[in-house]
């Protein structure tokens, strides 16, 4: 099956984007239509940064794939149109939360979709949020260096571990409460 006239779809909502990109597969080139697309050569495996004026939503390291694919295309969508899907109640906690986010995922991981999404949409409304997402089939490395033995697997500011796979709120309540005293 071709996903192609989904892309086509999903690609007229994205757009006035910074993409700095290293490595990307072919299927990534429907970015390349309004928005302002970096190709880097300058590095050793494959990563994707998003950003939108001066402000550097997240960082994916890997290529988005499989389970994947889905929420990083969600994520360009509501960075583009500065929108999200979350009740009050969990944008108010979104507002509490400080620092560097980093999620640990595999493609075929099939809890790591439900994260992605939550987690996608902290900074677009919270500027003191900056998301890392990791594959860590691509970057087994830091997979190592924080300990991932399942995903997905969250770490709040090198400090803060929280396992995958709670629900939204729950996730949102560690989040707010390893930002406390940051």
């Amino acid at each position: 099956m071709s996903y192609d006239s989904i892309i086509s779809q999903y690609s007229k909502f994205i757009k006035g984007l910074t993409i700095e990109e290293c490595k990307l597969t072919d299927e990534f080139s429907f970015l390349e239509n309004g928005n302002n697309v970096i190709k880097r050569d300058d590095c050793e495996k494959p990563f994707v940064k998003v950003s939108k004026g001066e402000r550097a939503y997240f960082i994916y390291y890997g290529i988005p794939s499989v389970n994947e694919f889905w929420p990083f295309l969600n994520s360009l969508v509501r960075i583009s149109n500065n929108a999200v899907q979350l009740e009050e109640k969990e944008k108010e906690s979104v507002l509490k939360i400080k620092g560097n986010i980093k999620l640990f995922v595999t493609p075929d991981c099939t809890k790591c979709p439900i994260t992605a999404e939550l987690l996608y949409q902290i900074p677009v409304i919270n500027n003191n949020v900056f998301l890392e997402i990791i594959d860590v089939n691509e970057y087994e490395e830091l997979g190592k260096k924080y300990h991932v033995l399942s995903v997905p697997k969250i770490v709040l500011n090198d400090k803060v571990e929280i396992p995958g796979g709670f629900p939204p709120h729950i996730i949102l309540k560690m989040l707010v409460k390893g930002s406390e005293g940051q």
